[in-house]
Parts: C-alpha cells; sequence; structure tokens
C-alpha cells in the first residue's frame, strides 16, 4: 500500500487506509449502552466455571450480539490479574491465576474471530487497581497516572502471561492500559509495546485506553502504538506523522492490515438489529454461564431444598443494581425481561413464605434539615470559602475545577442507622470526630450500571452523634454529556426496623434465602471487604431465629464471612446477569447444579489479606510497589502461611463424586473419578506445581468433566509446559532444570489428594 494509506491509518481513518473500519463496543461482560442486548453473568463469573469450551461458546455469542448491535470490535476480554481482592474490577476479568486468565481469555478470544469481529484484549498491562489509574485532578490538568513497580520476572510470568496466552490463541489487537510501568506509561513504551512483536509472534494492532492512556503524543508514535486512540487522536497529529519513518508508518498499516484479514472482519452496519439481541439462545446461555459459575462454597445439607419447601426470602426487592458490573462493562437492563425470582422460585415448586427488603447496597435519599437533623456545609474551591446551611445534605460544583468541603450532620440519639454516601471524588467520614469509613470513585455512577455507594453503619448512641463528610474532588472526572460531575450526597435510615421486618419474615418459613453483597466496578476500589450497610448484622439476626440461613452473594471480589460457620449454605454469585431468577431457582431446587470453583481466594478476616501493604495503594509518589513477586492470590496465602477462608478452586456440588486414585504419563495425569450412584455432576481436576524448588505451588492445568450418576471415567489433565520453569530475563523465556515435574493435583488448592512426578518435555 502507498505511505498516504498508511499515514491515514495511523491517524484513525480507515477510508483514507482502504481497510474495512473498526467500529468498537464496550464488551467484557455483555453489550454495553445497546437497548436489548443480554445482560450475561461478569466474566469472573464465567472464569469460575473453568470451562474453555464454555468461555469460547460466549465469545461467540458476544460477538453476535456485537454485530447486531451494528459494531465489529469488541472491547474484551480483560486480563488483568486479581492481585488483591479490593480491586474494583474484578469482576470484569478471569480470577487471580495467568494461567487460567489466559486459557479462558484466549478462547473467548477464539470464539470473537469466529463471527469475524475484533477482540481487543485489555488491559495491557499491570492495571490491577483503580486508585490513580488516570491520576488526579481537573481533566486538563490530570496528575500523572499510578506507577507499577514490579520486578521483570513478576512481570512476565504473571502480568504479560494471560496476554501472552491471549496472543497464542489468536489475539490480533492489545489495548494499552493507562497506568506506567517502572515510570514508562505503557502506551509509550517501548519496551512493553514491542514485546508482543518480538517474543509472542504478535501481528496486530496496538490501541491505548480512552483520554487518559497517552501523554505524549509523540512518544506514544515513536514507541510503536499502532492507533491513536479508540474514537480519538489521542493529540496525534498529521505533522506527527508525516515526520515518522516510512518503517514505522509502513508497520502501523501492516498490523491494521494484519488484524483484519486475520478475523475476516465483517463491515460495521452502524445499525441496531433488535433481533440478534437477547435472543432465546443467548439468554439461554446466559442461565447456563451464571449456573456454571456460581459457587456453592458451604452446604450444611439444607442444599438443594426439598419439594415444596418454604422460604423466607430476604434482600430481593431490589436486585437489578447486584445484576451487572460497574463501568465501561456495564449492560443496560432490559427490566421487563427480568424474570421475577418469586415466579421463579415458584415454577420450581418452593413457596416463598415471607419478604423482607433487606440492606441493599443502593443510595438513600440525601438526609433534609429538620427539627432533628441539623445541617451544615462548608465548600472551598477557587473563589475561596463557603459556609452556609443546606437544606438537604447533598453538593456539586459542575464546571468549578478542584474543590473540597465539610459536610455535617447533626443526627438524633437512637438506634444504630445505615449511613449511605453516593459521591465522584473520595471522602473521609467521622463520627463524633474519630474515623468511620473512607473510600473513591472517579464517579458513581461510571458511564453506566449500579450507583457506587459507600455504606457505613453509625452505632446506636444515647447522645446526639456528628457525622462529618470531608470530601475533596481528587480523583473525580467530569462527562458533562453523561451528567457525570463532581457530587457528594448522604442518607440515612434506621437499621432496627430492617432487622426486625426480616426477622418476622421467618415464621413459618423451612429456610431463609438471604441476598447479601457489594456493589463495585470500574473507577473504584472497594473500601472494605465486610459486607457494607448492616448486612452481616442482618445475617446474624436471621441466624438467631433459629431458622436454616441460606446465604446468596453478590458482587465481584470477595467479602468477608464472619457467620460463615453458623449458616447453613453460602452461594456466591458473582454478578449474575439478567436470568437471576431461573438460575437461582434451579440451583435451590437442585434441578441444577453450581458448577463454580472459586477463581479468587476468599480471606478469613480483614488483616488477613496477605497483600503487603505496600503494594496495595500507591505511595506520596504515585508509586505502588509489586513486592508480593509472583506469590499472588493463592500463592501469596501459601507464602506467608495464612489459611484463607475459601480457597482458590473451592466449590461444592450436589453429586458425591470419589477420587479414586491417579497415576502419571508422559507429560500429563490421568485421575479416575466415580460418582454416586445418586446423582451425576461436575467435577474440576486442577494440577499444581512448583516452578523450581522453594517456590509457592502454581496451578499447571485444570480440567472440567461432567459425570453421570454411577459413572466412572478416567480423565487425562495435561501439565501445562508454559506453567513451571522460572523466568529468565537473559533468554527471555522460562527455565527449568529437569523434565521430571512434580505434581500435586486435586479439587482445589486446598484440597490435594495425590502427588506425582510427570515427565514433561522442555520446549
Amino acid at each position: 500500500m502507498s505511505r498516504a494509506a498508511d499515514e491515514a491509518l495511523a491517524l484513525g481513518d480507515f477510508a483514507g487506509g482502504g481497510v474495512t473500519p473498526l467500529s468498537y463496543a464496550d464488551g467484557s461482560c455483555g453489550v454495553r449502552g445497546v437497548d436489548g442486548a443480554t445482560a450475561f453473568p461478569s466474566a469472573l463469573t464465567l472464569a469460575a466455571a473453568f470451562d474453555v469450551q464454555l468461555a469460547e461458546r460466549y465469545g461467540r455469542m458476544l460477538a453476535r450480539e456485537v454485530r447486531a448491535a451494528g459494531h465489529n470490535a469488541v472491547l474484551a476480554p480483560a486480563l488483568d490479574l486479581g492481585r488483591d481482592p479490593r480491586s474494583g474490577r474484578l469482576g470484569e476479568n478471569l480470577g487471580e491465576d495467568p494461567l487460567l486468565a489466559g486459557e479462558l481469555g484466549g478462547h473467548v478470544v477464539r470464539g470473537v474471530h469466529a463471527e469475524h469481529v475484533v477482540a481487543v484484549v485489555k488491559h495491557y498491562v499491570a492495571n490491577n487497581l483503580e486508585r490513580l489509574r488516570t491520576g488526579s485532578g481537573p481533566d486538563d490538568a490530570r496528575s500523572d497516572a499510578i506507577d507499577v513497580r514490579v520486578s521483570p520476572r513478576a512481570l512476565h510470568e504473571s502480568y504479560l502471561e494471560p496476554f501472552r496466552r491471549a496472543v497464542a490463541h489468536g489475539a490480533v489487537a492489545l489495548m494499552g492500559s493507562y497506568n506506567r510501568v517502572d515510570g514508562e506509561y505503557v502506551c509509550q513504551s517501548a519496551e512493553l509495546l514491542r514485546l508482543p512483536r518480538e517474543r509472542w509472534g504478535f501481528t496486530g494492532f496496538t490501541v491505548p485506553d480512552f483520554i487518559f492512556a497517552v501523554r505524549d503524543a509523540r512518544a506514544a508514535l515513536e514507541a510503536g502504538l499502532d492507533l491513536p486512540g479508540l474514537d480519538e487522536l489521542a493529540g496525534r497529529t498529521p505533522e506527527l506523522v508525516a515526520a515518522a519513518s516510512d518503517e514505522l508508518v509502513a508497520g502501523i498499516g501492516e498490523h491494521v492490515r494484519a488484524a483484519i484479514a486475520a478475523v475476516e472482519l465483517a463491515p460495521p452496519t452502524g445499525e441496531r438489529d433488535a433481533a440478534g439481541l437477547g435472543s432465546a439462545e443467548a439468554l439461554e446461555l446466559a442461565e447456563t454461564i451464571a449456573t456454571s459459575g456460581a459457587v456453592l462454597l458451604r452446604n450444611a445439607g439444607v442444599l438443594p431444598l426439598a419439594p415444596g419447601a418454604r422460604i423466607a426470602l430476604v434482600g430481593a426487592d431490589q436486585l437489578l443494581h447486584a445484576l451487572v458490573v460497574g463501568g465501561a462493562a456495564s449492560v443496560t437492563l432490559e427490566a421487563s425481561r427480568i424474570p421475577e425470582l418469586v415466579d421463579s422460585l415458584e415454577k420450581e415448586g418452593l413457596t416463598v413464605a415471607g419478604r423482607a427488603a433487606g440492606v441493599p447496597n443502593v443510595p438513600l435519599p440525601p438526609l433534609a434539615a429538620s427539627d432533628t437533623v441539623r445541617l451544615t456545609a462548608v465548600v472551598h474551591d477557587a473563589s475561596g470559602t463557603r459556609e452556609f446551611t443546606p437544606e438537604r445534605a447533598e453538593l456539586a460544583a459542575p464546571g468549578s475545577g478542584a474543590w473540597s468541603a465539610q459536610l455535617t450532620a447533626v443526627l438524633p440519639a437512637g438506634g444504630p442507622l445505615v449511613a449511605s454516601l453516593e459521591f465522584g471524588g473520595e471522602v473521609e467520614v467521622l463520627l463524633d470526630g474519630a474515623p468511620l469509613a473512607a473510600g473513591f470513585r472517579e464517579a458513581s455512577p461510571m458511564v453506566t450500571g449500579p450507583h457506587y455507594v459507600l455504606q457505613t453503619v453509625v452505632p446506636a448512641s444515647s447522645d446526639e452523634r456528628v457525622l462529618e463528610v470531608r470530601y475533596r474532588t481528587g480523583p473525580a472526572i467530569e462527562i458533562p454529556f453523561m451528567g457525570i460531575a463532581p457530587h457528594v450526597s448522604l442518607g440515612a435510615r434506621e437499621l432496627e426496623p430492617v432487622l426486625a421486618s426480616a426477622r418476622a419474615a421467618t415464621s413459618g418459613a423451612d429456610a431463609v434465602v438471604v441476598l447479601a453483597g457489594r456493589v463495585t466496578g470500574e473507577a473504584m476500589d472497594a473500601d472494605e471487604l465486610a459486607l457494607p450497610g448492616g448486612q452481616d448484622e442482618l445475617i446474624e439476626a436471621l441466624v438467631d431465629t433459629g431458622v436454616p440461613v441460606i446465604v446468596v452473594t453478590h458482587g465481584a471480589g470477595p467479602v468477608l464471612t464472619p457467620w460463615r460457620e453458623r449458616v447453613a449454605a453460602l452461594l456466591h454469585l458473582g454478578h449474575p446477569g439478567e436470568r437471576i431468577g431461573p438460575a437461582l431457582a434451579a440451583m435451590l431446587s437442585g434441578r441444577r447444579e453450581p458448577g463454580g470453583r472459586l477463581v479468587l481466594s476468599w480471606p478469613a478476616a480483614a488483616e488477613a489479606v496477605p497483600v503487603p501493604s505496600e503494594a496495595a495503594v500507591p505511595d506520596a509518589d504515585a508509586r505502588v510497589h509489586y513486592v508480593d513477586g509472583v506469590d499472588i492470590g493463592y500463592r501469596a496465602y501459601e507464602r506467608q502461611g495464612v489459611e484463607p477462608a475459601f480457597s482458590f478452586g473451592h466449590g461444592l456440588g450436589y453429586a458425591r463424586i470419589a477420587w479414586e486414585g491417579s497415576r502419571a504419563v508422559d507429560g500429563a495425569v490421568e485421575v479416575t473419578l466415580a460418582a454416586d450412584a445418586s446423582r451425576g455432576g461436575k467435577a474440576v481436576v486442577q494440577l499444581y506445581a512448583r516452578q523450581a524448588e522453594g517456590e509457592t505451588l502454581a496451578l499447571a492445568g485444570f480440567a472440567s468433566v461432567h459425570l453421570a450418576a454411577g459413572e466412572r471415567r478416567t480423565v487425562r489433565v495435561e501439565v501445562d509446559p508454559d506453567a513451571v520453569g522460572v523466568y529468565d530475563p537473559a533468554r527471555g523465556e522460562r527455565v527449568r532444570g529437569s523434565d521430571e515435574v512434580p505434581v500435586w493435583l486435586g479439587f482445589s488448592r486446598s484440597e490435594l489428594r495425590d502427588a506425582v512426578t510427570v515427565r514433561v518435555a522442555r520446549p
């Protein structure tokens, strides 16, 4: 092609470049912002199925809906590892293990490409927390983004590895992340942008994330960033491109054309085809993923429920906020298409004997000034300081740049309250001068999806209580046409009436099903791991009734479960999508089995999260030091000798499947399993190996298998040769000293049954 055509592509002009234009849709959990699109379960729920075929089916269906929405490229899958359970964006990703994330993500890519849609794999690389991901301050004066300091070994073995595997499965597009790595923006790093081409055989194109990923357009172009932006030039000008070398410009043309040819890219229509969205096949797949990825963490014999069981249903009155991920991955819900949970339960032969609202993680109306509630506010901005008495506990100043405020509510004596804050920015909450809660969000809601509420319990008191909210815009972003602007509001309600209503609902019930969870998503990290807003108190109150309690949790990451030994069952749904009703009802009745296994370890207590403080949040220089190295997730628990509440790979089913033995064969292990005659079900065999002597165990292979009732089967599980050995920077690859690899195997990281030595040929 001509230099002029290649220059056009370098400026995102596909028509000028003579190629099929790329039209992007957000989509790691369904297609964002398109009426009628299927609200699939989150990617993390998909990952929990441990099923590469299901991942590929999802990729195909996602691509079909992308095309029905008029597009031909999807910003998915997301392969950022869950190194910290507080990360807000966990739901869009595929867990804490690089092998699992890479293989599942690679199969999503395969499915997307099979439908002639480009999968833009994101967020390359080391994008593992939201704090300072884009910096702080107004858009025109945004500070530098977070700077991840990570060793070459950890970078390659952990954070780059899922992307390498996706490329091996055929990925032809990579989205560069906002963050810096070792002082350099990813989208301006020649080393990171060239590595996939030089080491992995990557032939496609690179493109940056929105707005803040490129801070120096010249540096990004010279480093090898192919496209200037998804829908914008991000500072790249015709003059910059014209001054670039022939080799650089020709490379951009070659990379874009190679990607388009590899998937035989379908032209975008730019029009929505309603018939291709929310089809019966898509809804069936959404329900299958919801059950296949639901993880039964505990079952004291109460599940499945007996036919005709009478249940009390608590916390299902405001479910819509729980179904989808927040942020760019959020899907617009078709409320009329979502089956009522009560109707689904009754179709499964279960009777709802009582209902109560519970304490969902949703906004409350702002407090209003009254005879019993006194409000004051002080606002500091570029024009000075203002002190006033607001009528309602809410503040906003769109278009004002950076500002801060103190919002004070003097509350009457009384019982415990649930305080609920919604904001874009950063807050610290104090009760009578003592810290009570804190958090940050770039926006709430973020683009689309549920609101990001910070909830906390204000204890009972016989005296007035002074609740002070200290606010600053900080990380807040402002997008006027989306209604996104810095703001803060405070609501509150009494907790005891909520608990009393829930207790009353249990009268005459055989079991209580209580839905609990926390909303998280893009542009925020979890404020803490405890269930917010009195949900722990609610569960304890229900346990005290003596009726068996089934806790059903929703949300991306782990939550603390101080009551876990007291409840009859604990079922985690992740973000279950719009088919939550039929999926949950089928699992409670036993018609379908929860098939998920944890892809994120759950800590036993807040202080037991094995992420060192210097690896958890950025320091004063916006640096975060990944001192944990390769020991993240379940490997961090082993390294520190900490026992999780529920380990990676854990999940219970309804079938009793016996482990009858195993034996090593070349490159693999053969495991014999046998299902009880009463019921068939799913088993996930997991292999773990040490990369070298003294290392922690790492996943080295897995296989999901469904056994019929009474079936006995021998399952072959390959040992992945790329999962063992230590990265050698000098050679740019993993190296191990022997073909003989000791392997530990079982049903989860904490339930290892056998140890064998497998001969695995070195590459």
